[in-house]
């Protein structure tokens, strides 16, 4: 009978810990928005899993067993005190890590061991370099954005970002967004563009560059991955790993690692507060 309780508080207590994380807006740190429903329906399941060991644990109560199954096989818990501590503490371990433990958001130093992408996506190949001329007759926007069946949408949402005096990254479309300017760098040198995220350096960045990073998930906390760009400012080691900053720039081209990416040759930083969420999703809805 104790065991069957002892199981049923672990599943209410695993229950009660979604129920927790979801009324104090921590749930965010943890899985993508589109998990929630299932999350809230897997908390339901382990409440009636809890209930059903109450049940199972009255019946042992009144003296009723399980029928024997016939499959010569001895179902009940095992005698050893060790073993049970053992088994039990697995699960109440971590439960109670999770209420007690602070909860912190990614930064640094998990991009440090994942590495940060600095161009986008990388499932896309960028398309064959044209000259960042102005538009005229010769050079339409077709030409400064061509593209094929992976990428035509991405085209489409770099003539709308072509026709803006100043490219905002957002927040919905943030990968997407880096994955454009990168696609299509040669059409946007020389724009100006601003984005948010907080600041990773790496010893080869040098004193004058750092990465302005946002961490992308796409189901939960494990899979995510830190896009941002690079950024060129004089003064860049006055800003520590971590911190929140805005960063208004030009885009440019430059050299890191024997790589060539996209570059924010900033005019303007500013310390901004982290948001509730601090990571970004990716658009699935994107379309144009």
């Amino acid at each position: 009978m104790i065991h069957h309780l002892l199981r049923a508080a672990i599943l209410t207590g695993f229950a009660l810990f979604i129920v927790y994380l979801f009324k104090t807006g921590e749930m965010t740190l943890y899985i993508a928005p589109r998990m929630e429903p299932y999350v809230k329906l897997s908390a339901i399941g382990l409440y009636a899993a809890a209930i059903y060991q109450v049940y199972a644990a009255l019946q042992r109560r009144m003296g009723k067993h399980e029928a024997d199954c016939n499959c010569e096989h001895d179902h009940e818990p095992s005698p050893s005190i060790a073993k049970n501590t053992l088994i039990y503490g697995l699960f109440i371990l971590p439960l109670a890590l999770g209420f007690l433990a602070p909860t912190g958001t990614l930064g640094s130093a998990l991009a440090a061991k994942k590495g940060v992408s600095l161009s986008g996506s990388p499932s896309f190949e960028r398309k064959p370099e044209v000259s960042p001329a102005p538009i005229s007759e010769e050079k339409t926007l077709d030409a400064l954005f061509p593209a094929d069946e992976y990428t035509i949408d991405h085209a489409q949402y770099g003539k709308i970002l072509y026709s803006l005096p100043t490219i905002e990254v957002p927040e919905k479309q943030f990968i997407e967004t880096l994955t454009t300017l990168d696609l299509y760098r040669e059409a946007f040198v020389g724009k100006e563009v601003v984005l948010s995220g907080f600041v990773y350096r790496e010893d080869e960045m040098g004193k004058e560059r750092f990465a302005v990073s946002r961490f992308a998930m796409n189901c939960c906390s494990a899979d995510a991955l830190p896009y941002g760009l690079m950024i060129e400012w004089p003064n860049a080691n006055e800003y520590g790993s971590d911190e929140w900053v805005s960063v208004k720039g030009t885009l440019k081209t430059t050299s890191y690692m024997d790589n060539e990416i996209i570059t924010l040759e900033a005019t303007k930083i500013e310390r901004i507060e982290a948001p509730e969420s601090p990571y970004v999703y990716p658009d699935l809805e994107f379309a144009y």
